[in-house]
């Protein structure tokens, strides 16, 4: 018999796949609505609320979890699909944040739908997991860089935030990567999808003023991939702001150009942006940048800020001379 209560934390669980197969699923007009709303959600504030300990909430939730994946699937945009992925994740590390107080079996059982095993290093709160496993669902940020980290035996120490920040991780990729699923959905999936991408936020970029040509290699790739509504490591998004303030942006402007991020919090990015510039931070130099993983050519040019000026400098000089 699968636990329920299992099941329900960690719909993307092969044990949950099965429960509702045996039991089948009925897509009634209420069921539909609750889905909605559960879409709706993980759009609006990033979040998927919780299911309350009740049985029937329980069984219910495998079935929201089903049909919000065919309204996201239905709706088939990329921004809404990776929104709803980093959600799913948000959810599950809520989860198992919880496990870690006295359902450790749970945990296990949702690492190894990833064939991942978090073995005890020995010390309090510390697990070691394979390094292939490691490189493959942790999040892009300078503090997973394997340079610096503690290998042993062909495995990375972590603690255990780390440990469920990596579960967290997995669980998005696979979202992205298994939606949008396909089959024919019925019209009221339709419908529901065509609300919900309504709300959708108008992601076209800034103009740019100076041009791309105008902006470093890593700069234009970090600016692609936020129109690919590709999630930035925290690094890459203070780099990027700082780049955007020295550049002469308003931060009302920055703020809109993060907005296609699939975890966008407008009152987070506003408040992030103003304490960039309030504080005064300096921008990275290309080194620190490299650390951070973003580096994206060999520029030589010091800072991502000089790049324009290494680049361009003697024709625009040349131009202003021309003009006077």
């Amino acid at each position: 018999m699968a636990d329920l209560a299992f099941c329900a934390h960690y719909p993307f669980s092969s044990a949950a796949k099965k429960y509702v197969s045996e039991r089948g699923l009925e897509l009634t007009s209420l069921l539909l609505e609750k889905a909605e709303d559960r879409v709706r959600d993980a759009i609006s504030s990033g979040k998927i609320r919780k299911v309350p300990k009740l049985a029937e909430s329980q069984e219910e939730e495998l079935a929201l979890y089903a049909i919000s994946r065919m309204i996201v699937s239905s709706a088939n945009n990329r921004y809404l699909i990776n929104r709803y992925a980093v959600a799913e994740g948000k959810k599950t590390s809520d989860y198992l944040s919880g496990e870690d107080s006295g359902r450790e079996d749970y945990l296990s059982e949702a690492a190894s739908e990833f064939g991942m095993v978090f073995e005890s290093a020995g010390k309090a709160g510390k697990y070691l997991v394979p390094l292939a496993k490691y490189l493959q669902y942790t999040p892009r940020s300078v503090d997973y860089k394997l340079s610096n980290r503690e290998v042993s035996a062909g495995k990375v120490i972590v603690n255990r935030h780390e440990r469920n920040r990596i579960i967290e991780e997995a669980v998005k990729k696979k979202m992205e990567n298994e939606l949008p699923i396909r089959g024919e959905f019925t019209p009221e999936v339709k419908e529901a999808a065509k609300r919900l991408l309504a709300l959708l936020p108008k992601l076209e970029a800034p103009v740019l003023r100076l041009g791309q040509e105008n902006y470093p290699p890593c700069i234009v790739k970090l600016l692609e991939e936020l129109s690919m509504n590709i999630n930035l490591p925290h690094t890459a998004r203070v780099a990027l702001g700082i780049y955007l303030i020295k550049a002469g942006m308003a931060d009302a402007k920055i703020v809109e150009l993060f907005r296609s991020a699939p975890d966008f919090s407008e009152k987070t990015t506003a408040y992030q942006i103003a304490h960039l510039r309030a504080k005064g931070y300096s921008m990275p130099a290309c080194s620190t940048m490299d650390s951070y993983g973003i580096c994206m050519a060999d520029c030589r040019c010091g800072t991502p800020l000089n790049f324009r000026a290494g680049l361009h400098g003697k024709r625009l000089t040349h131009e202003s001379e021309g003009r006077k």
